[in-house]
């Protein structure tokens, strides 16, 4: 696993909406349940059925709705070469954007199988587009219910209707979190060399943070190459769409401000502990200890900064998507390494608390009404979701990449090598992580996955620190005039942020914040309010009839 998208979402925290497709939806191609053909072998749910299908040879065609998707070609890294062998199947990935996903589901030929965020709005119109996951299953692979998929996760996705549509990608559920197969996600890190060099001093108070920074500036005003050191900075924001980066749900976690009380939203906006931190990053704006770039530069800017050690300390919120990056920074100067510290911390001092994985996860894969293949499809499926599939494409193949030893995974010393050294050749010749759909991840957590070695310091820093939130889960409107008002609201809030911190004055910062909040109901703050303590409600609630 290489990344986790864990949006903070609620709170208004100005996470982006994932709301802009929309487009109508045709059945063109389209495949009823009542038309699906029978199985082509009688069916165990103790076998999985890939197991007994393995002379009937099959393609399909899977559509990842991220751009950034690549995959070098099926059976060409060692899990999908694994994948290959074991099921007799081809499968041809296709990537694109939500412009792509809309001229499909306009079009409605679509592929076999769609992946995508789930929360695009067309997530709730999947019964026009996709088959029932569990009939097929009860049709074709009754294993998948049985064995592979996560009970919780099912009831979690289980529609009025009665079927569950799609699977997601990082199911994390209230077992996990007891068995403690949980990784933490976000991060406080500082260069050590700087940091010990200035007495690895207390950076968890305004006052031993922005002296922290100052003399990290002191002490080293340039870079190795030349480039001035930049004091602090944190996950790009982008002002133009509302993206807060590090600077709102991801601050008020790492000050332990509260989501919800009593069921309801709780206003963290609002909050003192909040804006006494606010007002810290003010001045350390004001101080040159954070640069115009913190406003301009998009994350993937700021992490190759990262990756030439140009910033002292820094505040993030997916601490896997710096591991190209760190390992990057380790090779060009493994004296200028960055360790997690503790970061910002309320006034009582408390420990943060970060989500460390919801039940709704982040990605949905349905199998389409267009699917040729039905029975193959599912069979893919439920590879990928067992704890086999897991095993394969999360470590490949035992001997070969790993071994088990006292119950633990353990990578070969080349696979680990490779994993650390060249992580572009390391994704296209072995593929570990990069298949991560359906997985059970946080089985692959208990079997010894561990982040890579540029990483692990940092992730396993955060690990105690999580807990379940999974009553704020997809509270936010996406649709409609309220959804609309929350785009509109994140924009403010975001621009209102920026404002602040970049304020001459602590009068002046501390004006244009209270002047954004009392300006909330003119982006109907009210009824947004109301849809999400319901939706908190109707979390509540499926959550106890679990």
């Amino acid at each position: 696993m290489k990344f986790i998208k864990k949006l903070s979402v609620g709170f208004l925290s100005a996470a982006l909406l994932a709301t802009s497709v929309t487009g109508t939806i045709s059945n063109v191609n389209a495949m009823s349940v009542d038309e699906l053909p029978e199985s082509r072998f009688e069916v165990d749910p103790a076998t999985p059925s890939w197991q007994k299908d393995t002379e009937y040879p099959a393609k399909l065609t899977w559509y990842v709705n991220f751009d950034w998707y690549a995959q070098p070609g099926w059976g060409v890294d060692t899990v999908t070469a694994k994948i290959k062998e074991d099921m007799n199947i081809e499968v041809e990935f296709i990537s694109g954007n939500d412009e792509n996903l809309n001229t499909m589901l306009a079009g409605g030929d679509l592929p076999d199988i769609i992946t995508f965020d789930k929360n695009l709005s067309v997530a709730s119109e999947a019964n026009k587009f996709a088959l029932p996951l569990n009939i097929l299953a009860e049709k074709y692979d009754p294993y998948w219910l049985e064995e592979a998929a996560k009970p919780e996760t099912l009831l979690w996705y289980t529609e009025e209707d009665g079927n569950i549509y799609g699977y997601p990608s990082f199911s994390t559920t209230a077992q996990d979190y007891e068995d403690g197969n949980i990784f933490g996600d976000q991060v406080f890190i500082v260069r050590q060399d700087i940091y010990e060099a200035i007495g690895s001093p207390d950076m968890s108070t305004p006052e031993g943070f922005l002296q922290a920074l100052r003399d990290a500036k002191d002490y080293m005003p340039q870079t190795d190459d030349g480039a001035e050191l930049v004091g602090f900075g944190s996950t790009a924001v982008d002002i133009a769409n509302g993206g807060d980066g590090a600077w709102g749900g991801i601050l008020q976690d790492f000050l332990n401000i509260a989501p919800t009380v009593d069921g309801q939203v709780y206003d963290r906006d609002s909050d003192e502990e909040y804006i006494t931190w606010l007002e810290v990053l003010r001045q350390a704006y004001n101080d040159g200890l954070i640069t115009d770039d913190q406003f301009s530069d998009n994350d993937n800017t700021m992490k190759e900064k990262l990756g030439q050690g140009r910033y002292f300390a820094y505040l993030h919120t997916n601490t896997k998507g710096l591991n190209e990056f760190m390992s990057d920074n380790n090779a060009r100067n493994p004296e200028q390494t960055y360790i997690a510290v503790d970061g910002p911390k309320n006034s009582n001092g408390d420990n943060p608390t970060f989500s460390g994985g919801n039940i709704g996860g982040w990605t949905q894969t349905f199998i389409t009404t267009s699917t040729e293949e039905p029975q193959k499809a599912m069979e893919l499926i439920t590879y990928l979701t067992s704890q086999y599939g897991t095993m394969v494409a999360t470590f490949g193949v035992e001997g070969e990449t790993y071994n088990i030893v006292d119950g633990q995974v353990e990578y070969s010393e080349e696979t680990e090598a490779l994993r650390n050294s060249d992580i572009a050749r390391f994704d296209k010749e072995v593929g570990l992580g990069s298949y991560w759909f359906v997985l059970d991840d946080n089985f692959a957590i208990e079997m010894g996955q561990k982040p890579a070695t540029s990483i692990r310091q940092m992730v396993e820093w955060a690990a105690d620190k999580v807990a379940p939130r999974f009553e704020t889960e997809d509270m936010n409107p996406t649709t409609g005039s309220e959804g609309r008002n929350l785009t509109q609201l994140n924009i403010a809030r975001v621009q209102a942020l920026a404002a602040y911190i970049q304020a001459p004055t602590a009068e002046e910062g501390r004006q244009i914040w209270e002047d954004y909040l009392a300006s909330r109901e003119n982006y109907g703050y009210s009824q947004i309010l109301e849809y999400q303590n319901a939706k908190i409600a109707e979390n509540l609630q499926k959550l106890s009839a679990e």
